[in-house]
């Protein structure tokens, strides 16, 4: 089912992305209820894989990658010029760094893309959706590889991510103009890639 995306899971990553693939089928195959088309589903959220989910304190990330919170993205207090940069911010940039954070529901998320968040926020309006309530420190982060055509379930709960930090106005597929973004390699874009090949138990939306 998800062999377009077997090729870059191996090592310690894809054993873990296997196992928590090979349960999550076993759940949705003892539910009761019709099976869900691929992609994502309206109104219904998944578990994270299990080397996203974050159920505590973490340990401190590995060698070379940075710790940043979405507190550390903008100068505090905030000044009379508005929101600028900051120092910490700025230094990351290029660098690899992990973050934790809420993907956001979106209901129509592009291919490849997915954004985070401080806390759960929920982008829906049709009719205007630019005019929607994305945070200043949003993070938005792309996929890589046969990840980058994959289109997401919404993710729920907390979840860490890891890439390389990239900063500068960028014009992104919805019309949004990102301005922090993160860039994931094949090996961490594969579990979040897995999900859309397979649609685990619906839970409650965060709002």
């Amino acid at each position: 089912m998800c062999s377009a995306f077997t090729p870059f899971i191996t090592g310690r990553a894809g054993q873990l992305a296997r196992r928590w693939l090979t349960g999550l089928l076993a759940v949705g195959a003892l539910a009761a209820g019709p099976v869900r088309a691929h992609g994502p589903v309206a109104g219904v959220s998944v578990p994270a894989p299990i080397m996203l989910q974050v159920p505590g304190p973490l340990a401190p990330p590995p060698p070379g990658v940075a710790e940043l919170k979405f507190q550390d993205f903008f100068q505090q207090p905030v000044g009379p010029r508005g929101l600028q940069a900051s120092a910490r911010l700025l230094a990351l940039d290029s660098q690899r760094v992990r973050l934790v954070g809420y993907m956001v529901r979106e209901a129509q998320a592009p291919a490849g893309r997915l954004i985070l968040t401080a806390m759960p926020v929920l982008l829906g309006d049709e009719d205007e959706p630019l005019a929607d309530d994305l945070p200043p420190a949003a993070l938005f982060v792309h996929l890589a590889g046969a990840a980058s055509q994959a289109r997401l379930p919404h993710v729920a709960g907390l979840i860490q991510l890891q890439g390389r930090l990239q900063i500068g106005p960028l014009a992104e597929p919805d019309g949004h103009v990102s301005t922090v973004r993160l860039l994931l390699d094949d090996a961490a874009s594969a579990p979040l890639a897995m999900l859309a090949a397979v649609s685990g138990p619906a839970v409650p939306a965060a709002r």
